[in-house]
């Protein structure tokens, strides 16, 4: 029975008669899949992903008593091997698209995205709220623990010659001297907010998904993506819209912690490749590790 098959009919002893099930979206940690149009089943590919989506489908619930400028997923249904959400229907925007745009709707594109990111950093989780300890995150303790994992995986792939355990002390030394990456007050963030993850209606935002990488960090991790400038997203000027719509106290320094994320990634690279088993990106950050600059 293939997997379409089989949720077709665990969707029908749930009592949910779906007619058409066809795939979404493949990612590293799941495969998405749209329902009749109205639904998305998301199916992880490793077991340590699924305490992830828990997690993401419990905040969509705990998020279901606000009010967003947009929209966000609501949770229709979960099984212990998948689990069922709303269907935000629209279309994503590209960066060229973006760009064809007047300036009057990139404003109007960027205010409605900074007030989608003032809402959700305003949003309170108790602190005796199981969710508040799981999505805790300090920008601290994460790079702790990646150069602890980092300094690991090299010895164990034997690739942590004398001068490159140096150099990564060095680099991690001059990451935990930087006072003005520690110094923010911790908020809901997305961790992910990017245009892969914006529904579009009309050139408008109508919708942000993929809440997976959700925290309790810094804020400023919502911009990272946003002054990228990178055709992933529309670039660092639409950025510095958003910012500027937002009301950031210190546009600056958001900057500088957007290009430090960039610098980072031959570590993520390193991390991930491990992680998700992929050689290609393993090696790709080795390659780039020498090259890291802050």
């Amino acid at each position: 029975m293939t997997l379409q098959n089989e949720l077709r009919r665990k969707l029908a002893g749930a009592g949910f008669g779906i007619q058409q099930i066809r795939p979404l979206s493949c990612g590293d940690d799941s495969t998405a899949y749209l329902c009749d149009d109205l639904y998305v089943v998301k199916v992880p590919k490793r077991e340590a992903v699924k305490k992830t989506q828990a997690l993401e489908f419990q905040l969509y619930r705990f998020l279901e008593s606000y009010s967003f400028p947009c929209e966000i997923p609501k949770v229709v249904y979960q099984d212990s091997s998948f689990h069922m959400m709303t269907y935000l229907k629209g279309e994503r925007l590209t960066y060229d698209n973006y760009h064809r745009l007047s300036e009057r709707e990139k404003d109007r594109l960027a205010c409605e995205e900074a007030e989608f990111l003032r809402a959700l950093h305003s949003v309170q989780i108790p602190s005796d709220h199981p969710l508040f300890l799981d999505l805790k995150l300090e920008t601290k303790d994460r790079f702790q623990r990646d150069q602890e994992a980092l300094l690991k995986i090299l010895e164990t792939e034997n690739r942590l010659t004398p001068d490159r355990r140096a150099w990564i002390d060095q680099l991690y030394r001059d990451l935990f001297s930087m006072d003005f990456l520690f110094e923010y007050r911790p908020c809901l963030v997305h961790n992910d907010y990017s245009a892969d993850n914006m529904i579009y209606r009309n050139n408008r935002l109508a919708g942000v998904i993929d809440f997976g990488d959700a925290a309790i960090g810094d804020p400023d991790n919502d911009f990272l993506c946003l002054l990228d400038n990178s055709t992933d997203d529309f670039g660092k000027d639409f950025g510095r819209r958003v910012l500027r719509y937002y009301g950031h106290p210190h546009p600056e320094i958001a900057e500088r912690k957007a290009e430090i994320n960039d610098a980072y990634w031959p570590i993520q690279q390193i991390l991930l490749g491990c992680s998700r088993k992929e050689a290609q990106l393993f090696h790709e950050g080795l390659q780039g590790l020498e090259m890291v600059r802050f």
